[in-house]
């Protein structure tokens, strides 16, 4: 009986102090109550490329503007912006993403809306997003120039709602071309003898518009005694991700690249090669880092990669994700379609390299 009744106790005790929890927090119906939250004016959606996030380059620092982007309500206060990124596993996943959002993009009820696409070949999307565009969306591509982004207005039916943003790697490619220069006179190259660079890329240029100005700047200032010589790493099915008819990974294939290029520059005597292949430049760096105590001959040019300390190389880093903000940010304070057609920094705000002037000596 004295276990039952301590039981009974304990009950009332636990119900009594239920009840007083209750009364505490109920509300004083004088007392002011919380907006109900609002939705957002302003949305942007950020399409990335399969398998690019966490590639220590473009693909991140342009995820650092939309963190900065998605910040703005904690700055400016209430809900000003809302933001939203997709890194889908492959095109078909991209594919089902735009045909999901499709019923939102026409019952969400936001004032204004941008799609950011980050990879030129996702033109295609417009294919898919043309006819559920409202009229007060806009589509924003990322790495096109002006030419480009006329012709997809013209091929869709836009009008001024597509819009470039680039960023020029040309100024400190020119700075690259002193090395070139002095490469030359210190070789002895005869004027009739052509130099040979490799550019390896991601994708063949005849499947992916490469609008960084490098190619183009050492031709105008080395001339036409350089010849190129393109090598895409991967095919838009491969996406970027493996090796075009393999099984190998970008960073593999990056890698083996990487030891074909030194047996190249060995064996014609000239070292100079241009790295662009996103989440596989990591794989190139392997390379170098494994040669970091031989004689590599090696002059590697990579664009959108970070310093490395230990590594033997030049870098370009592109801040896409500064120039993203900065679009946004003009976007949200001018009406629909307002934005200029293209815009593309050139100036070294937005971006930063290891590529240092050379002095000739008197």
């Amino acid at each position: 009986m004295k276990s039952n009744m301590s039981n009974g106790k304990l009950w009332g005790l636990l119900f009594l102090t239920v009840l007083l929890i209750a009364a505490c927090s109920k509300n004083d119906d004088n007392e002011p109550q919380p907006e109900p939250k609002t939705k957002a004016p302003f949305l942007v959606n950020v399409m990335f490329a399969p398998g690019q996030l966490g590639d220590k380059g473009f693909a991140d620092n342009v995820m650092e503007g939309v963190n900065a982007l998605d910040d703005l309500d904690n700055l400016w206060g209430g809900d000003s912006i809302e933001v939203r990124f997709i890194a889908p596993r492959n095109l078909e996943d991209a594919q089902r993403w735009i045909n999901t959002s499709a019923t939102s993009y026409s019952t969400e009820g936001y004032e204004r809306r941008l799609l950011v696409l980050t990879e030129p070949y996702m033109v295609d999307m417009f294919n898919l997003i043309k006819d559920v565009l409202q009229p007060t969306d806009e589509v924003l591509m990322l790495k096109m120039e002006e030419a480009d982004i006329t012709q997809v207005a013209q091929q869709f039916s836009l009008g001024n709602r597509v819009h470039g943003l680039n960023i020029s790697a040309s100024a400190p490619t020119r700075k690259f071309c002193q090395y070139i220069h002095q490469w030359i006179k210190q070789s002895e190259i005869s004027e009739s003898q052509f130099i040979q660079i490799p550019v390896y890329r991601l994708y063949e240029e005849v499947t992916y518009p490469y609008r960084d100005g490098m190619m183009e700047t050492i031709q105008q200032e080395i001339g036409d005694r350089v010849q190129f010589i393109p090598i895409g790493l991967s095919s838009l099915e491969d996406i970027g991700i493996a090796m075009e008819g393999s099984s190998n990974t970008m960073v593999e294939a990056a890698f083996e690249a990487a030891q074909i290029a030194q047996f190249a520059a060995e064996g014609s005597g000239c070292p100079f090669v241009l790295v662009d292949l996103g989440a596989g430049n990591t794989g190139w760096d392997y390379y170098l880092l494994s040669q970091a105590y031989t004689s590599s001959p090696l002059k590697t040019l990579m664009l959108d990669a970070q310093k490395a300390t230990r590594l033997d190389r030049f870098f370009i880093s592109r801040d896409f994700g500064t120039a993203l903000e900065e679009w946004v940010k003009e976007w949200m304070s001018k009406p629909a379609g307002a934005m200029a057609r293209q815009v593309t920094h050139n100036d070294d705000y937005y971006y930063n390299d290891n590529i240092f002037e050379i002095t000739e000596p008197n």
